[in-house]
């Protein structure tokens, strides 16, 4: 559930994704080259698409997602509507990344949990405010699911369930 690893509580893997167990695995074997197919394993793929304002919104009210290219990375963002409020509101991102794996995810400050289940590897890494899970796609591939201005023990509790409905609509490189 939390990002942090002396928090006390029954590891529970979930569906689409493995975390919630935090032992991490042994690096994968690398797969056969795709740099080709990295690109057009994504290359369809809309960041929008692969969640809904109604999944976002029982976290707190959102405005419509704004698509945005940032860098070389294809962008979803859902910015919390605050109304009247100045209370901390999550953020929540999806990143089409075509050239960087779940190995190239940045450490936040409390290190990288790297987990393989069914084939596919994820990484998920938590900060200050925030928690990323990455869904490899391929070796130089994969879509981040991010929330951001929130504690990092609710923005990974939130991740954890949105990476589970976004995982089946991310293709298999």
């Amino acid at each position: 559930m939390a990002c942090s690893q002396s928090e006390g509580g029954t590891a529970e893997p979930g569906r689409g994704h493995p975390f919630g167990s935090v032992a991490p695995t042994a690096a994968s074997s690398p797969s056969s080259p795709e740099s080709s197919g990295a690109g057009s394993s994504l290359a369809e793929l809309d960041p929008c698409s692969l969640l809904d304002v109604n999944d976002i919104e029982k976290y707190g009210p959102v405005r419509q997602p704004l698509p945005e290219q940032v860098g070389s990375a294809r962008t979803c963002q859902w910015l919390p509507d605050r109304g009247n409020t100045a209370a901390d509101m999550p953020t929540t991102f999806i990143i089409l990344r075509e050239n960087g794996g779940v190995r190239d995810l940045p450490d936040m400050g409390q290190g990288v949990q790297y987990q393989e289940l069914d084939g596919r590897e994820y990484g998920r890494v938590a900060g200050p405010s925030g928690c990323v899970i990455a869904i490899g796609v391929t070796d130089e591939s994969r879509v981040d699911v991010q929330v951001t201005g929130v504690d990092a023990s609710r923005a990974c509790e939130m991740v954890d369930e949105l990476a589970r409905l976004v995982e089946p609509k991310v293709p298999h490189g």
